[in-house]
């Protein structure tokens, strides 16, 4: 059984013995890379005065409705193709930096694991999962979202596990524990709205600390899963500097 405040006072001390600034680097340089960097469909519905003109330029919009699908293309083969196995990266670097300070370059594991195309494939999947689930009202989209929570950690520790045997181990780690993972995200929320009032770039600087104590919680999950028997350390080995 676990707690926000254990995972919390462990995430602390991970800050505290291995620092704060490489982990604050790399949510920086990972919300970066795993953000589209066209948006294409939130430049124009947030931008009135483009809608405007697009509304009054028939050639303008004639111009946008033929650039914008191709936008939007090109904007889902950046987010699959870059921004999933970054995120994936991200979660590597989390994950050992609890054993030693973590080195950027995880954020790139991914593309020399050998296993790229098969974490893309996973996270892709995990995605499309939860928004059809979506579809079928929000909660159960909600539901299956932290169902499949761990699937990102998996495979950043394990790239080269089938998306069916993830998606599997996922929903068995969090069986029983989806509401206290949502809880654990919530907690946050003070912290995050301190960081908002504080023109917005506060948030960057909560990110380390958020990202760590959820570490700490996927670290909890796969002892469950060692300790249940339901996975071992041939599937789930561990974090460790020197594997790919």
């Amino acid at each position: 059984m676990w707690t926000n405040s254990e995972l919390k006072q462990r995430a602390k001390s991970v800050l505290n013995n291995f620092g704060y600034w490489i982990p604050f680097l790399a949510t920086i340089l990972a919300g970066l890379l795993a953000t589209d960097p066209l948006n294409i469909v939130s430049v124009i519905t947030e931008n009135p005065e483009l809608e405007y003109i697009l509304y009054e330029n028939e050639k303008a919009a004639a111009f946008f409705s033929f650039a914008v699908p191709f936008l939007v293309f090109l904007s889902f083969l950046w987010n699959t193709f870059i921004g999933y196995p970054v995120l994936v990266g991200m979660n590597r670097f989390f994950m050992e930096n609890r054993i030693s300070a973590g080195k950027i370059e995880c954020l790139f594991r991914v593309f020399k694991s050998g296993n790229y195309l098969n974490v893309v494939k996973t996270m892709f999947l995990l995605n499309l999962k939860v928004l059809l689930w979506s579809f079928l009202f929000i909660i159960p989209g909600i539901i299956k979202s932290y169902e499949y929570y761990m699937v990102p950690y998996i495979l950043a520790e394990n790239p080269g596990i089938s998306s069916k045997r993830a998606f599997e181990l996922s929903k068995k780690m969090t069986d029983g524990e989806k509401f206290d993972i949502f809880w654990l995200g919530l907690s946050f929320f003070g912290w995050i709205l301190l960081g908002t009032l504080a023109c917005g770039i506060g948030v960057l600087f909560v990110e380390p600390y958020v990202q760590t104590t959820f570490a700490e919680l996927y670290q909890v999950m796969r002892e469950k899963a060692h300790g249940l028997g339901f996975s071992d350390y041939n599937e789930l080995p561990g974090f460790f500097p020197e594997q790919a």
